[in-house]
């Protein structure tokens, strides 16, 4: 696994932890735009289209990582 995949993983695992935190405070369109605000903020440090990357890891998280329900 190459460096930028470990760090993006790791950045998508930060990321679905505090989009589900959001989720339950504020809702799921609040989440949303939160979710939204940070990738574009990333995309500076990952490059271009990382927030597709970025969102596939959090599946993969989500799908693989994720014991409890949130």
């Amino acid at each position: 696994m190459s460096d930028r995949v470990q760090l993006e993983m790791a950045e998508a695992r930060m990321l679905v932890a505090s989009y589900f935190a959001a989720k339950r405070t504020y809702g799921s369109v609040e989440a949303n735009k939160f979710l939204a605000k940070q990738l574009k903020k990333l995309e500076k440090y990952y490059g271009k289209n990382s927030d597709g990357r970025l969102k596939s890891y959090m599946r993969v998280v989500v799908d693989t990582e994720i014991l409890e329900d949130v």
